[in-house]
C-alpha cells in the first residue's frame, strides 16, 4: 500500500474532543525542492508547516493562517501559510537556508506569531507569544493555551533521510483539542494515550507514513466521527500582477531611481522561488497611474 499525504479531521462521537492527524511528507519534499532545503532546515520547514495546518483547520471562515517562528541564531525565522483546504507554503530566508545547508543550525527560540486573514486578505486576528522551545508541537500547545485558552496535546515530527538530506522520510503530526466540557477522567485518559504513543519513526514504513495507525492509536477506546479528509498540496498565490502591486507601494522617487537604471528587475518569490521579470515599462506604468 502506498500512503499519500492526508489531513484527517475527526471528533469524538460521545466525548467532546477534536482530533486531527496529518501526513505532509510529499508536500514538504516538494516545497523543499523549491528552496534547495536540506537536513534540519527542511525538517524545521515541515514542522512549522504542520503547526500552521493545525491552526488553519480551526478557522470558522475561508481564510489563511500565517505562522511565524522566530529565532536568534543561524536562522532568524520560519514562516508557513496554510488554508482550511490544505493549501500550504513555507519559507526560510534563502541566504540563511543556503548558509546552513544540511547542518544543524544553532538556534535560540524567541517568539511565535500567528496572523489570521479572511478571504479578502484582511487581518482578523494577530497574536504573539514567547516561544518556549525549538519544538513546534510545544510552541503550538503553548500558543493555544495562552492566546486562545484551548487545552491541547500536540505532537509534530519530521525526519530527514540520512543518506539524502534533501528528502524527508516523514513529516507527520497530531492535534487533540479538549472541548470545555471534556471531563477530567477523559483528559487523564487522553494524556495516558499520548504518553504511550508509539514513536513516529516506528509508524513509518517503506511505503510511507502510516497515518491510519496514528489515528487508531490516538482514538484509544473512544468512538470518533471522521469529519473531513483532505489531500494537502503546495500552493502559492503569487503572480506578476501581485509582484507589480507590491512594487506599487514604493515611493515614486524610489521607482524613478529604478527606472533610471534602465534595466529590468528580477523579483523572486520568497515562498515558491518563482522569478518575475519587471520591465522598465512596468515601472513607468505604476508611476503614470499616480499622475
Amino acid at each position: 500500500m502506498n500512503f499519500k499525504d492526508r489531513i484527517i479531521r475527526a471528533t469524538g462521537k460521545k466525548t467532546p474532543f477534536r482530533l486531527i492527524v496529518v501526513d505532509l511528507t510529499a508536500t514538504m519534499n516538494e516545497i523543499g525542492k523549491y528552496h534547495n532545503a536540506q537536513g534540519f532546515a527542511l525538517k524545521l520547514l515541515a514542522e512549522n508547516s504542520i503547526a500552521s495546518i493545525f491552526l488553519s483547520a480551526g478557522l470558522k471562515f475561508p481564510g489563511t493562517v500565517s505562522l511565524t517562528t522566530r529565532f536568534s541564531g543561524e536562522i532568524t525565522h520560519i514562516q508557513s501559510d496554510s488554508t482550511p483546504q490544505g493549501l500550504v507554503r513555507a519559507m526560510i530566508p534563502q541566504p540563511e537556508l543556503q548558509a546552513v545547508g544540511a547542518n544543524e543550525p544553532a538556534l535560540l527560540p524567541q517568539s511565535v506569531s500567528v496572523i489570521k486573514l479572511n478571504e479578502l486578505g484582511k487581518r482578523v486576528h494577530e497574536s504573539i507569544i514567547e516561544a518556549p522551545s525549538v519544538s513546534m508541537g510545544q510552541n503550538l500547545a503553548t500558543y493555544l493555551l495562552q492566546s486562545e485558552q484551548i487545552r491541547s496535546a500536540v505532537g509534530i515530527e519530521a525526519a530527514f533521510n540520512k543518506v539524502d538530506p534533501s528528502k524527508l522520510d516523514y513529516a507527520a503530526g497530531f492535534y487533540i483539542e479538549a472541548f470545555p466540557d471534556l471531563e477530567d477522567k477523559d483528559i487523564n485518559l487522553i494524556e495516558v494515550i499520548v504518553q504511550n504513543l508509539p514513536k513516529f519513526k516506528d509508524m513509518n514504513t517503506p511505503e510511507g507514513f502510516n497515518l491510519d495507525e496514528l489515528l487508531d492509536q490516538l482514538r484509544g477506546p473512544y468512538d470518533i466521527d471522521i469529519v473531513k479528509e483532505i489531500d494537502p498540496k503546495p500552493f502559492c498565490p503569487c503572480s506578476k500582477e501581485r509582484t507589480v502591486a507590491t512594487l506599487a507601494t514604493l515611493k515614486t522617487a524610489d521607482l524613478e531611481d529604478l527606472m533610471k537604471e534602465g534595466k529590468d528587475l528580477e523579483v523572486v518569490c520568497d515562498f515558491c522561488r518563482t522569478k518575475y521579470q519587471i520591465t522598465v515599462e512596468d515601472l513607468k506604468s505604476i508611476i503614470d497611474e499616480r499622475k
